[in-house]
């Protein structure tokens, strides 16, 4: 039933009368009279005491008022709701990502983000490999991501990315950590902690074994990002890493970032936010997705990752 019939019903009981329903709307009389008999006509009913100068309701009337109020509080409730999704006042992200993004900046970043938009409930879903942060954003289930590598599914966009290749990473006071380049095989006499072989790492790796003739094992291999960085403080072991995976040890000269002379990692691998193509952003996640653009392209020159 046409909204505007139960507006002029609406007016004309408020206001007591059809006349007063037309002078306070600007149109004629004829017209308020009209819309509410197509509005009887499509329900059925009657909805007033007809031959009355004064409007009266009848039991459908009623009905019909207290339908078109709560219309009314819905549609105010949903325009207040939009009005604080526009203007960042509330909503809900979901960021997916590897545990190795998590480090100092990022989680400054999102600290930050949450601070200046409160009303904004941010979800980050930590994931164990990047294919599956791909899954997650092409399925919907991530507004966004942050992944490590290259990204070759075709639902997604990637927003952003930058380079960020591996280095060999370790305590400020392991032996090679004066070194300014290493080759893989200078890694075989030195205990090796590395993601398990699915991981992206691992397979760059098995590329730059090829190229050396070599093949490296590790000591120890974990599926979390935060142990291999407690095994690297006890200085007993070297891994592979991104600079991003271990930021906040390089900034405190706790740990040291070497890069390897081999054909496999000169080749930048880069850090992306990625997007389903397609998808049309709330306000929040377009935001949150802009702030991450800022955060990887401010990024510190890599050449300067060694000891900062």
């Amino acid at each position: 039933m046409n909204g505007l019939n139960f507006r002029y019903l609406y007016e004309s009981y408020r206001l007591g009368s059809m006349r007063a329903a037309a002078d306070k709307l600007g149109v004629a009389v004829s017209s308020i009279s009209r819309q509410i008999a197509q509005l009887e006509a499509e329900a059925g009913v009657t909805m007033i005491e007809h031959g009355r100068r004064n409007i009266i309701l009848t039991e459908a009337g009623e009905l019909g008022m207290r339908y078109y109020q709560e219309q009314m509080s819905h549609s105010e409730a949903f325009e207040a709701q939009l009005a604080d999704l526009k203007s960042l006042r509330s909503g809900r992200i979901k960021l997916a990502l590897g545990e190795g993004f998590i480090g100092k900046g990022l989680t400054e970043v999102i600290a930050a983000f949450s601070r200046k938009h409160g009303g904004i409930t941010l979800s980050v879903q930590m994931v164990v490999s990047s294919n599956e942060v791909t899954r997650m954003v092409a399925e919907d289930e991530a507004h966004l991501g942050l992944v490590y590598g290259p990204v070759e599914d075709p639902r997604i966009r990637v927003q952003v990315s930058v380079p960020q290749p591996l280095r060999v990473v370790m305590k400020h006071n392991h032996p090679l950590a004066g070194r300014e380049s290493l080759k893989l095989a200078d890694l075989g006499a030195y205990n090796l902690c590395l993601p398990e072989p699915s991981n992206r790492t691992r397979q760059l790796l098995r590329q730059g074994e090829a190229a050396e003739q070599i093949t490296l094992e590790p000591s120890v291999t974990s599926n979390s990002i935060n142990m291999i960085r407690d095994l690297l403080h006890s200085g007993q072991f070297i891994t592979l890493f991104s600079v991003l995976a271990a930021s906040k040890e390089l900034s405190k000269g706790q740990f040291v970032a070497i890069p390897l002379d081999n054909p496999a990692f000169r080749e930048s691998t880069s850090v992306s936010v990625i997007r389903r193509i397609g998808r049309r952003l709330p306000p929040g996640p377009s935001l949150l997705m802009t702030t991450l653009d800022a955060y990887l392209r401010g990024l510190p020159p890599l050449d300067k990752a060694r000891h900062t």
